[in-house]
């Protein structure tokens, strides 16, 4: 976590100037603490502390390790607007890289994902890279003074690998994975992580600050009226949340009896995940790793979702269904069910976002059924630095 000045934060228009008694009213016990200030979910300057201190300090799950098949497989993503290549080397190794040459800056590799790259070569003026990222070629610098090529290697993005999952952090020394995953590994433990494939891949655009869409996934105190289907196969006051020290939050809700699974009947023809105990088989697990990633763990199938923060007005959200490897039935219909959700979800996190920016607004009360979403926007606030003294 870092440990610089907490943010400076400007006055949001029409709404107070924000204050240490703000911020301290989210910090007292659920029951008496005050939800976040409005100009929270739209203030730029905010955002950019958010990307620095957040999104490019942590682990991110970026997809499986299958993405990146043979020597010279590689994919591009975004973490935090900043670009970042993973390949596989000759020798079969994942390695990740900002995707940056170390020339004068470019985005080496457009492509999203690819096969049999010989190496990384840069568009612009042809430096070259081998796979393990060390630079190989770089024309009419022979008599530049003082100019090592083994100087010049890319810049190397910390990778880690969990059951078929990659993931990144840009934090030049970040702690390892283990940390950041707590107790979602024993939790997802008897779940076949090592055997999923994924059957489908929605991006949605949501018009709605990225904290907004992670509260979402945080409670189901609105699922009666945003959610009528979902509340029919697991009632939105089942279950516990029995996860919410940070940076992993949640718990399970419980199925109505006869469900199986998470569709829109409850049912499906797939093989349930054979390690599943008795009481797994009746559950539904949901897990948000803050600041990035939310984990559903079904009886046949997993989803993830990944948050990809666009700006303080705008989310990129990347949801992935998985299934056994071995599973013929595509899971259509779980893809269907979380198709109608996610919409439903996507649009009243919109209202909310719209509402947020209003005069109007001013700090409201967190129900009994929103701890988590209190204990994250505690979490949020201590990671910030905004209750080590924010500014008057």
């Amino acid at each position: 976590m870092s440990t610089a000045a907490p943010p400076s934060v400007p006055a949001p228009p029409g709404q107070d100037r924000p204050t240490a008694a703000a911020f301290r009213a989210v910090d007292r016990p659920g029951t008496q603490a005050a939800t976040l200030p409005g100009w929270m979910f739209s203030d730029p300057a905010l955002y950019a502390e958010e990307i620095r201190r957040l999104f490019h300090r942590t682990w991110t799950c970026i997809g499986r390790e299958e993405e990146v098949a043979g020597a010279g497989g590689f994919l591009t993503v975004e973490v935090g607007g900043s670009g970042v290549l993973i390949v596989r080397d000759k020798e079969g190794v994942l390695r990740a890289f900002h995707n940056v040459c170390r020339h004068r800056g470019t985005r080496l590799v457009e492509e999203s994902a690819g096969t049999g790259l010989p190496n990384i070569q840069c568009p612009y003026h042809a430096w070259t890279y081998d796979l393990t990222g060390q630079l190989r070629g770089a024309p009419h610098m022979a008599g530049v003074e003082n100019f090592d090529k083994r100087e010049y290697g890319l810049h190397p993005v910390a990778l880690s690998t969990w059951r078929g999952f990659l993931w990144v952090n840009l934090d030049p020394n970040p702690g390892p994975l283990s940390e950041h995953l707590g107790a979602l590994v024993e939790r997802a433990r008897p779940f076949p992580f090592e055997r999923l494939r994924r059957a489908h891949r929605v991006v949605y655009e949501i018009q709605a600050n990225w904290k907004l869409v992670l509260q979402n996934a945080n409670e189901c105190y609105h699922c009666p009226g945003v959610h009528p289907q979902l509340v029919k196969i697991t009632p939105y006051t089942s279950g516990e949340e029995d996860i919410h020290k940070g940076p992993i939050f949640g718990g399970w809700m419980d199925m109505v009896p006869g469900a199986e699974t998470l569709t829109a009947n409850g049912k499906s023809d797939r093989t349930k995940f054979p390690s599943l105990s008795p009481e797994d088989l009746r559950r539904v697990y949901y897990y948000v790793l803050f600041p990035a990633n939310f984990f559903a763990l079904s009886t046949d199938y997993v989803t993830l979702d990944w948050f990809q923060p666009l700006g303080p007005e705008r989310t990129r959200l990347m949801f992935d269904l998985y299934v056994d490897r071995d599973e013929p039935d595509p899971a259509v219909d779980a893809m269907e069910f979380w198709e109608s959700t996610n919409r439903q979800d996507w649009h009243i996190c919109e209202l909310a976002h719209l509402g947020s920016k209003t005069v109007a607004y001013t700090q409201g009360r967190y129900s009994t059924e929103e701890d988590t979403v209190h204990a994250v926007d505690q979490y949020y606030l201590q990671r910030m630095g905004l209750l080590d003294g924010p500014p008057e």
